[in-house]
């Protein structure tokens, strides 16, 4: 009987390496299209079938990553969430979904649940980084239970795990920096926990701005426990109605400026004429909002899809050393800003 060809095989025709045949079959980036054709013309004449269950069961994988997230209500995250299950399926693996509800009692048992019924993912995302919840000390005990850890999205500082995670102090900034061109001396800030890392940068951002443009004593922040549309909302009126004046409201997330949006409609405050709003994230509905919403880019799906390469290359074998990816995001002008009207 005829022995079927094996990956090796591809590999010697082709004149490449097993590893490179590997991330052709498994869509991994870094192979050249003139590689990618040598590969797939050899694998047609031979007639090479890569057996995903074999290979399974060869290297003990289960084809399964966990992702754990701080809840389901966020936007942000189902974006999220999206964009990581739309790249697992390009490497044929599937994603199961860990929510901590962002509550501290659920994020201080994650090891302990990761360690449960969890145990035999191949790898985990962590998209739900806050500094009272997974620190360092809970970081080091997932990764007694798992080889392979990416956070990503959100992050703390350290040097000792992979991430994924957009510029939050240099998204602050484009904003600040945006809404100082269009003439704003007074502008608040409504930022999300502290606790979390990202936000913190966010708040940096936007202080340091103020500071470089002799504006610091004229800006305001307040900070909300969550980041639900009400937050926004609330914070909103305690700005308007708070005697600071503000011609411009830069929130550290795009439901936080949808609330500010909603409070505007109710006191009748004018959109973008009276208060400009700028939020960060780019959400989905930033666009669709009662006044479609100037906002930072967050590149959800740029943040998704490098974790998963990113994870997937190391359980494959395919990287070893560690990757720190700090993604730059953009501005995306729409109509909730318009220039100060200065009266002569």
């Amino acid at each position: 009987m005829k022995r079927k060809p094996t990956i090796q095989d591809v590999a010697d025709l082709a004149g490449v390496s097993k590893s490179t045949v590997s991330k052709y079959l498994n869509n991994i980036p870094y192979v050249s299209a003139k590689t990618a054709e040598k590969i797939e013309k050899v694998i047609k004449e031979i007639g090479f079938q890569p057996n995903s269950l074999a290979r399974s069961l060869v290297s003990n994988k289960t084809g399964l990553i966990g992702l754990a997230i701080s809840d389901f209500d966020n936007p942000i995250n189902m974006e999220l969430i999206k964009s990581i299950q739309l790249e697992a399926d390009k490497f044929n693996y599937q994603v199961v979904l860990i929510s901590t509800n962002d509550d501290q009692r659920s994020e201080d048992q994650l090891p302990k649940l990761l360690g449960g019924k969890f145990q035999n993912l191949d790898g985990i995302l962590l998209a739900n980084a806050r500094e009272d919840g997974i620190e360092q000390t809970k970081l080091k005990k997932i990764n007694e239970i798992f080889e392979h850890i990416v956070l990503v999205h959100r992050h703390v500082p350290t040097k000792d795990f992979d991430y994924v995670i957009i510029d939050g102090y240099m998204g602050a900034k484009l904003a600040t920096e945006y809404l100082i061109r269009l003439g704003h001396r007074r502008i608040a800030m409504i930022s999300g926990p502290k606790k979390i890392f990202q936000f913190r940068e966010r708040v940096r951002g936007f202080k340091d701005t103020l500071q470089e443009n002799g504006l610091l004593d004229q800006g305001f922040i307040i900070e909300v426990d969550e980041q639900k549309v009400e937050d926004g909302y609330r914070a909103t009126e305690e700005i308007m109605f708070g005697g600071i004046n503000p011609t411009a409201i830069f929130a550290s997330t795009d439901r936080l400026a949808l609330g500010a949006l909603d409070a505007a409609k109710n006191y009748g405050w004018e959109i973008p004429n009276e208060l400009s709003v700028v939020g960060f994230d780019n959400i989905y509905f930033s666009r669709l909002a009662r006044v479609p919403l100037t906002t930072i880019d967050g590149r959800v799906k740029e943040l998704g899809a490098r974790s998963v390469q990113i994870l997937i290359e190391k359980i494959e074998n395919l990287r070893k050393e560690r990757e720190q990816i700090i993604i730059s995001p953009t501005l995306v002008v729409r109509d909730s800003c318009s220039e100060v009207i200065k009266v002569k």
